[in-house]
């Protein structure tokens, strides 16, 4: 397209860490800290409900109610009613989404417009800023900052806000601010004095709250999850985003939702229906029934929301342990999947040139994961670029996977045997690389060769010269054939029989001393690049082999046109017409040249010189084909008749042997007639072309084929 194809809306979003980072732990097959999703299965009863739901009727088949499944819009609203301390009504206040991810993008289409600004908190789920910008807003960011104390290992919670940098952030352009407890990456979760600070300003300011929830039930130690849109003012201006991927440790099944007052969530839904419009009924009817099983054992031992945090509880302490026995200062989270270490008393000889110019910690998580086999997220693809230096010391580990996937003696033992399959895949890869390079240089080296690869063959019958009614005119149409071969590098002429006649009477008049020639005078005269004169030079001659005498094994002398004859290498018959290369370098003292006897068809293949043309004689048409003196036959055939398609709508492809068949006074047809060994009538089908060479001309003379012989060599 001449015009700007992508929108500008999407210029810089491309780029993503995840997508990155994913594949290079998979080629290097490394152990994946990485990624944020579980290894390990939903709980029981919610498996369960998905497969009684699939099992169900028809309905968990088919579309449900666009802006969420009724039994999960009402099991959403009277769970979280509760907790909010609001009456969440399902049908206006809820939306569900195709996870977290489209609730969170629904929100920025819906109230962000051209000119707004967002805060967002760092360090930020990366998605944030790309969706800001797509809805024309502009993002401003506030970080979280380490507050150190001793040396006490430190957890997120001594990471904070700075409530005067915070309240410098907003304006009268601040439409909203993205908040997320706990915290991706970092772990932490906002106390209610650092929600009410944050509050307080949306107040003041009038604006929306964003805030990003979705593990609100993974909380540690005593870390209590508090929910700002529950603070006073807050409901009529937050935007709480759930994700039941989270919730149920189903990633998969890709259910999220968005509750707010249903003034906001309208615009929510505007979004949603124009979108995706629904989301998968099975799975949300399954996450219904794991909220209305929640609800039932809410703050006992036998729910999940307490089993789920107590079981990575262990799980997070136990990665806290190993990073520490190999140097690394974790930072403990207070909530979420994600751990982040700080890296620095690390020292690394980075000598990765492909990494150069990269942030630390992504050169870091990229030797990690090719020289350790263990794959991590570097913590400043979280940050945005006026603050990701002050942060590129961390990386984040996922600690919700499998214990048996931290087990670094096998880890060892893998990492080794990958090293060394990586090193000879390397080597076979140069090898390879060796391997092409060679032949793209072999390919140059033809490529620039003078030679001409491929073969161009002429076939007419003797019937041309019937339209000559004198010795001379036919003295004169031959010579016009064999000028016209010789002029556009013809290679070989097949005279064929058509009307049961003598062949060899017209091959006469292909021969230049032939006694019947003599009228060739009436011809111009013509320079062929195989008839040189006596002081050209050429690495190539065409000679006659002298009837002189030779000491025995010398050779034999050939009389090639030049003042001297030349020496060859090989004893042959006197008399003989043969084709000669002669020495690079020659002793200008000597009696003779020296050199030797080459196939004739030589210097058109390697010095690109036109040899002459060879004639073969054919008792039928069918024979053209049959006798070919090549190997693998004609791989381009061309008949030409008034019936052919015109040739300027043809377009000839590759070929190695060209063969252009013409016909007589009567046309190919007559040729086909009279064969005995054809069975059509259509000539066009023995053709991979058929065509019209002269289409503007009706008379079958000799002159016409001739013309129409040079425009295809044009």
């Amino acid at each position: 397209m001449s015009r700007q194809l992508a929108t500008p809306r999407t210029d810089g979003v491309d780029k993503n860490v995840w997508v990155e980072f994913t594949q290079l732990a998979a080629d290097y097959k490394a152990v994946n800290l990485g990624q944020g999703f579980p290894d390990f299965s939903p709980p029981k009863f919610v498996k369960e409900a998905f497969c009684e739901a699939v099992c169900g009727g028809p309905s968990m088949h088919q579309y449900t109610r666009a802006f969420g499944h009724l039994p999960l819009v009402k099991s959403l609203a009277k769970f979280f009613s509760r907790i909010v301390g609001h009456e969440i009504d399902p049908l206006e206040d809820v939306l569900v989404t195709v996870g977290a991810y489209q609730a969170l993008f629904s929100a920025f289409q819906a109230l962000v417009v051209e000119g707004d600004e967002v805060i967002i908190i760092e360090p930020f789920f990366d998605c944030y800023q790309p969706m800001v910008k797509m809805a024309g807003g502009k993002a401003v960011y506030v970080p979280l900052r380490p507050r150190v104390e001793g040396d006490t290992i430190q957890s997120s919670g001594d990471w904070v806000l700075s409530a005067e940098e915070l309240a410098s952030k907003f304006t009268p352009r601040t439409k909203a601010i993205v908040i997320n407890t706990p915290n991706n990456p970092l772990g932490k979760v906002y106390k209610t004095e650092e929600l009410q600070m944050i509050a307080d300003l949306c107040i003041k300011h009038d604006v929306l709250c964003i805030s990003d929830e979705v593990y609100e039930w993974l909380m540690y130690d005593e870390a209590k999850h508090v929910k700002i849109a529950s603070l006073p003012g807050m409901w009529e201006r937050t935007i709480t985003v759930g994700s039941a991927g989270k919730t149920f440790s189903a990633t998969g099944w890709k259910v999220g939702w968005a509750i707010s007052s249903g003034h906001i969530i309208k615009h929510l839904k505007d979004i949603h229906q124009n979108t995706v419009f629904d989301c998968a009924t099975a799975a949300q009817e399954a996450v219904a029934r794991g909220f209305e099983r929640e609800y039932e054992v809410f703050g006992t031992p036998e729910s999940y929301f307490q089993q789920l945090p107590a079981m990575l509880h262990h799980k997070r302490k136990k990665l806290a342990s190993c990073l520490e026995s190999v140097g690394l200062q974790p930072i403990m989270p207070e909530g979420g999947y994600f751990m982040i270490a700080d890296v620095s008393s690390i020292k690394v000889d980075f000598n990765d040139q492909s990494t150069e110019g990269e942030p630390y910690d992504f050169r870091f998580v990229k030797w990690l994961i090719k020289e350790k086999g263990l794959a991590t997220i570097p913590v400043s693809a979280f940050y945005s670029p006026e603050h990701r230096k002050d942060f590129d010391k961390y990386i984040r580990f996922c600690f919700v996977k499998p214990e048996e996937g931290l087990d670094w003696k096998k880890r060892k033992a893998e990492i080794k045997e990958a090293k060394k399959q990586r090193k000879e895949a390397k080597l076979i890869k140069q090898l390879e690389k060796q391997k092409e390079e060679a032949a793209t240089e072999k390919a140059k080296l033809e490529q620039n060769k003078k030679g001409r690869a491929y073969t161009v063959s002429v076939a007419l019958p003797g019937s041309v010269l019937d339209n000559a009614q004198s010795t001379e005119l036919r003295t004169y149409l031959a010579g016009q054939i064999a000028r016209a071969c010789v002029v556009f590098c013809v290679d070989e002429i097949i005279v064929f029989d058509e009307q049961g006649e003598d062949v060899k009477y017209l091959r006469k008049w292909f021969f230049p001393k032939h006694q019947d020639l003599q009228y060739a005078g009436l011809l111009n005269p013509l320079d062929s690049p195989h008839h040189m004169r006596i002081d050209e030079e050429s690495e190539y001659r065409e000679g006659i082999v002298l009837d002189r005498p030779i000491k025995q094994g010398k050779g034999s002398l050939v009389n090639c046109g030049m003042r001297k004859d030349v020496q060859i290498d090989k004893q042959l018959q006197s008399g003989l017409r043969v084709t000669v290369q002669l020495n690079k370098t020659q002793n200008q003292e000597s009696r003779m040249y020296k050199g030797k006897v080459v196939a004739p068809h030589l210097p058109r293949t390697e010095g690109g010189l036109y040899w002459g043309y060879s004639v073969r004689l054919a008792s039928c048409l069918s024979a053209v084909f049959t006798e070919s003196p090549y190997k693998e036959g004609y791989d381009l055939t061309i008949g030409t008749s008034e019936r052919g398609r015109h040739v300027d709508q043809t377009t000839l492809s590759p070929f190695k042997h060209l063969l252009v068949v013409f016909g007589g006074l009567q046309g190919l047809e007559a040729s086909v007639d009279t064969d005995q060994n054809l069975d059509v009538t259509d000539p066009s089908v023995l053709f991979d072309l058929y065509l019209n060479t002269c289409p503007g001309q009706g008379s079958r003379t000799i002159r016409t084929e001739v013309r129409a012989e040079i425009y295809e060599r044009r």
